[in-house]
């Protein structure tokens, strides 16, 4: 297993930070670099169109776990209680019906087609949420998904009995391949700088502790390869939940405490955001549970922090 060098370096070299409420952010949905909105642990919505400089609030009476906004006027969320969809840029939110047991992601290309992830398959609409298809997936339930065109998509997922943690669609969703099963990988968040070159995020289990893993391809989705596994972390364990790449050479992946990665050279090399040594020292440390963005990347997390990426 491929196992790499890593330098160090403080966020605080790359990120502008600043705090826009008490309370924790969850999920996040940027529609390009100026508009996106936040929601917090507390029933609040925060929506910018300035790329963060200035946020106005929405209270919405309930705690989304994910969401996906397509542009200013049409989202969809996920919250524990059922899925949500909202015509009038976050304002109100009316409630969906789906056949089955809702899962943990959701990705929508248009304001009429979407996937939501259930339990070992996934429901697709083509008509705005008002009825759904069921997609069966092999005992295998989906955590992540990118198209890159209206037709083709790269999904991510957890397969305890055959590792098959990277999937590929060519037919806009309504049957998928197993294109990546090495042994011990699981992986929970992919992206793509273009339609050929892409990443998915996760870990690598070795008797139950997890190691930070990312993969790639160049080839748009059709064949990966591990180019960064982490063995140098503590004995809690650490897994990668998030990436995003800002352009070609520039990409940021979250981790659940510590151990948040970047890159400035297209992912041949990754380096921790912090120096490990100093982590209690560090005003980043623990403090984020969302990635988002394009060309412009937030860190979202405790406390209300915003850090920003330009």
């Amino acid at each position: 297993v491929l196992q790499l060098s890593v330098r160090y370096f403080s966020e605080a070299q790359i990120f502008e930070s600043s705090t826009i409420t008490d309370n924790t952010f969850v999920a996040s949905s940027f529609i390009n670099d100026n508009e996106g909105w936040l929601a917090d642990n507390n029933g609040m919505l925060f929506h910018t169109s300035n790329s963060g400089q200035t946020w106005d609030s929405i209270s919405i009476t309930k705690n989304f776990l994910k969401f996906d906004f397509v542009d200013a006027v049409y989202g969809f969320a996920l919250a524990s209680e059922g899925a949500y969809k909202t015509t009038d840029g976050g304002n109100t939110w009316s409630s969906l019906s789906l056949p089955g047991y809702i899962g943990e992601s959701l990705y929508f290309l248009d304001n009429n087609t979407g996937f939501i992830s259930g339990n070992k398959m996934i429901f697709k609409t083509t008509d705005g949420g008002t009825t759904w298809t069921t997609i069966y997936t092999e005992d295998v339930s989906f955590f992540d998904y990118y198209f890159t065109t209206s037709s083709a998509g790269i999904a991510v997922a957890h397969d305890d009995e055959y590792y098959k943690c990277v999937w590929k669609t060519t037919d806009g969703g309504l049957s998928w391949e197993n294109v990546y099963n090495e042994k011990n990988f699981f992986m929970n968040a992919v992206w793509f700088s273009n339609e050929s070159m892409g990443w998915a995020a996760g870990y690598y289990d070795q008797g139950g502790l997890k190691y930070p893993a990312i993969v790639s391809t160049t080839d748009g989705g059709l064949t990966w390869k591990n180019i960064y596994l982490n063995w140098q972390i503590d004995n809690q364990g650490e897994d990668l939940t998030d990436i995003r790449f800002r352009n070609e050479n520039e990409g940021y992946a979250i981790s659940k405490y510590a151990y948040d990665v970047y890159t400035t050279d297209g992912g041949v090399t990754w380096n921790l955001s912090h120096n490990t040594d100093d982590l209690g020292l560090s005003s980043f440390y623990g403090t984020y549970k969302t990635l988002d963005g394009f060309h412009t990347l937030f860190l979202l997390g405790k406390n209300g922090n915003v850090a920003i990426w330009k």
